[in-house]
């Protein structure tokens, strides 16, 4: 499996098509796995590059104190190690959150970016319920518990209502074989609850995509909104029935969605 020694960590990543650079972070928690319903449609057309941010999969938390803007570095040091000197750039959550950092402090890295159910700021509200389901974590472990009331932030209400698309998350989710630790959990919360860009995001220079599901309970619909208005080139998305998982929720709307922002003149 493909691993490069990033400073002091060793880097998962998988690289897949052929075309234009697509990179794509993932959010909290989540590693490679969280974009396979959208991986091989997005590789007919870019070259995907996907990684394991550090703390996550197969993707070694090392010991420093991690932030987002390391975080950002990582990736960008992955692009380096691959001979890709810009990429468009895809982040969902906390991965919008790494983008934004990639954009601002190395703008001629970044050929388009899209912000996926993201925000400039990590709101109090978001910082104290990701205190708690660490707390739950040591506790209880990766229990079925702990998934159920992930899901509970992550789809939308027609979504929970669907049991079988809920139990068969719930069970993919509890027998994944690269869970993240509670260290690396802890880890990515502490990143967040520090990250803050809403007085540097008009710096931003690359055409932007905010996407945004209107039932989105983690980044609300507005704050995504206050995001869009405060990069200078950008335009906002409100996808019907969807909530903060766009990708994962309804794929073919998210992957339409990209590929007519990537492919707009």
């Amino acid at each position: 499996m493909p691993q490069v020694k990033i400073g002091d960590i060793s880097l998962y990543y998988e690289v897949q098509g052929k075309g234009a650079p697509l990179l794509l972070i993932a959010g909290l928690g989540s590693d490679v796995a969280s974009w396979a319903l959208v991986t091989k449609k997005l590789a007919s057309k870019f070259e995907v590059i996907i990684f394991d941010n550090r703390g996550c999969g197969r993707s070694e938390l090392g010991k420093k104190e991690c932030t987002v803007s390391q975080m950002a570095d990582d990736a960008l040091k992955l692009l380096g190690n691959l001979k890709i000197s810009k990429a468009h750039i895809l982040g969902h959550s906390m991965g919008g959150f790494i983008a934004q950092e990639i954009a601002i402090r190395h703008p001629e890295r970044v050929d388009r970016l899209i912000l996926e159910s993201t925000s400039a700021v990590s709101s109090e509200r978001n910082n104290m319920l990701f205190k708690k389901l660490y707390v739950q974590l040591v506790k209880e472990g990766h229990s079925e518990a702990w998934f159920k009331r992930w899901t509970e932030w992550l789809f939308a209400p027609e979504t929970l209502a669907n049991s079988s698309f809920i139990n068969a998350f719930i069970k993919n989710s509890l027998t994944y074989c690269h869970l993240q630790s509670a260290d690396g959990f802890k880890a990515q919360i502490k990143a967040i609850a520090s990250f803050d860009l809403q007085d540097e995001i008009s710096g931003i220079k690359a055409k932007t995509l905010v996407v945004e599901g209107t039932y989105d309970m983690l980044i609300t619909p507005e704050e995504a909104q206050v995001l869009a208005r405060d990069i200078p080139y950008s335009s906002f998305c409100l996808l019907d029935g969807v909530g903060h998982c766009i990708h994962f929720e309804d794929p073919r709307l998210f992957v339409n969605t990209v590929l007519d922002f990537l492919n707009a003149v």
